[in-house]
């Protein structure tokens, strides 16, 4: 099973891919939606738009791996994990 976790700071957000239902860009961040309504969002002014592209891209096209996002690594903020 795909899995999906969101890593800011010390907090963790910790999901199957099959809850995802979409990640957005927005104009100060990012911002995933979950089944049930549940969003997540991260508000970042200074989050560049390749990053926010980055993000999303990741979490539309890779299925079945492993995804970590690190949202407040400038380098990389997203990862697919081979388990």
């Amino acid at each position: 099973m795909s899995e999906i976790e969101i890593v800011v700071g010390g907090t963790r957000v910790l999901s199957t891919m099959e809850n995802l239902v979409e990640v957005n860009e927005t104009p100060d961040g990012v911002n995933f939606v979950f089944k049930g309504n549940l969003e997540v969002r991260y508000i970042d002014p200074f989050m560049e738009s390749h990053h926010k592209q980055i993000v999303k891209n990741t979490a539309d096209y890779i299925r079945g791996k492993k995804l970590l996002f690190q949202l407040q690594d400038r380098k990389q903020p997203a990862k697919v994990i081979n388990d």
